[in-house]
């Protein structure tokens, strides 16, 4: 059954099961084509980046680490670091608007009818 609360479906509890079932599936295979990958890509690589050069390592490691540094990279992206950011942005600019308005109020305020003929 679906229940609504604060505004959201929740799941029914065999629908969390089955998405956690199908995630840690989804989980070991990717780690058993890591496994399979790294036993089959032994051969030593050198990487050079510019003026940087790294020790020969075997291919598989260099491919993991570049999914490892992509996945690192989408969970700060996840957390929402850039939408921090533009929050702040458009806090800011409403803060500014907000001032212009309450100004615009006192200098309506101070005005007399007469002003407005």
């Amino acid at each position: 059954m679906r229940e609504q609360s604060r505004g959201k479906l929740s799941a029914s509890p065999l629908m969390r099961n089955l998405t956690n079932f199908l995630s840690g599936f989804f989980l070991l295979l990717v780690f058993v084509a890591a496994i399979t990958f790294s036993y089959f890509n032994t051969e030593p690589v050198r990487i050079n980046f510019g003026s940087l050069s790294f020790a020969p390592l075997p291919v598989s490691v260099w491919i993991i680490s570049a999914f490892v540094c992509g996945g690192i990279l989408g969970l700060i992206l996840g957390l929402g670091v850039f939408r921090r950011l533009k929050y702040r942005a458009e806090i800011r600019r409403l803060k500014k608007e907000l001032a212009n308005a309450k100004q615009e109020v006192n200098h309506l305020r101070t005005l007399s009818l007469r002003d407005l003929d």
